[in-house]
């Protein structure tokens, strides 16, 4: 991964009906955060699905015998089925239609603006001005003509970085789904296998997050280099490491304070 490609964090909605855990049949609903260069598109045969490859944290809630259930999962990837995003299409649907997508390292700008201001005059004596709203003339004095008069004066705006914005967000509004995943970050938790799951939305459960998984996939944005020798499990797990690698060392714009 270059410098030129770094890593974005998106924040996404869903809600899944007939989502597999606990050993039963739910309605899974919540949020994702996940960091991921862009949406990747894998083929198998005349299968498609997508998937968002790096580290990210769901949080849902189920509703288990008319109580609220708080379910939360570390992931390595997210897959879904891009027809199921139709707006006809009934859910399961993960909302990639209107997201977060966070860019802290996005530098802040400033912009500049021309604002006409409006004023009010009072001219005495014989007047003729294409502002002229009405003239007043009493007996015995100088005619008074109220007249608007325009000025362009040039304003500087400010627009906020792309960290200042991710704090924002994730610090206040979205906190109760960034804190676990900051917290993740700093226990190195998505080193560890064993804590961390695909969330396969197109199947409706959640996998063991395993590379060689992917193996049987074609991952069609790295068919652009004929020459290209590395498998689709192995694109996936450099894809990864790569991402988390890059968080970690530019850990002050991914991984801030509340």
């Amino acid at each position: 991964m270059t410098e030129e490609n770094p890593p974005l964090l998106w924040v996404l909605d869903y809600a899944i009906p007939d989502f597999t855990i606990l050993g039963e049949k739910k309605t899974l609903s919540g949020e994702l955060l996940i960091a991921s260069r862009q949406l990747f598109s894998f083929l198998q045969g005349e299968v498609v699905r997508s998937a968002f490859i790096g580290p990210g944290v769901v949080k849902g809630q189920v509703i288990i015998k008319g109580k609220p259930v708080d379910v939360e999962y570390l992931v390595g990837a997210v897959i879904f089925d891009p027809t199921k995003m139709r707006p006809r299409e009934p859910i399961p649907v993960l909302d990639i239609l209107n997201p977060e997508i966070l860019d802290p390292l996005e530098q802040a700008s400033v912009e500049q603006v021309q604002e006409i201001i409006r004023t009010l005059v009072i001219k005495k004596g014989s007047v003729d001005d294409t502002g002229q709203i009405l003239t007043i003339t009493t007996e015995g004095g100088l005619p008074r003509t109220l007249i608007t008069e325009q000025h362009m004066v040039a304003k500087n705006i400010s627009l906020i970085s792309g960290l200042k914005k991710a704090r924002f967000l994730l610090g206040g509004q979205k906190n109760r789904l960034y804190t676990p995943f900051k917290d993740a970050m700093e226990r190195n938790r998505f080193s560890d296998p064993s804590r961390i799951w695909t969330f396969r939305i197109d199947i409706m459960e959640f996998e063991a997050f395993n590379p060689a998984s992917f193996g049987e996939w074609i991952i069609i944005e790295m068919q652009t280099d004929p020459t290209a020798s590395s498998s689709s499990s192995q694109v996936v797990e450099s894809e990864f490491n790569s991402i988390l690698s890059y968080l970690i060392g530019n850990r002050k714009y991914f991984i801030f304070d509340d």
